[in-house]
């Protein structure tokens, strides 16, 4: 497996977490209640999980 193929599978993943998180997210914010919120709150920790590995990178 060369590095452009590893590039685009890790850039396919991160894009699929990415909308799995948003989904979550506008879910979680139609549910009304604690498993409304959790949900919500796995989303957002989602988003922030990927941020982070994406500032890691230019420290």
């Amino acid at each position: 497996m060369n590095e452009f193929t590893k590039k685009l599978i890790a850039g396919i993943v991160v894009f699929v977490v990415f909308v799995a998180c948003v989904v979550l997210v506008v879910v979680g914010q139609r549910n009304i209640g604690a498993t409304g919120l959790l949900t919500q709150l796995v989303g957002v920790a989602g988003l922030v999980g990927l941020l982070w590995l994406y500032n890691r990178q230019y420290k």
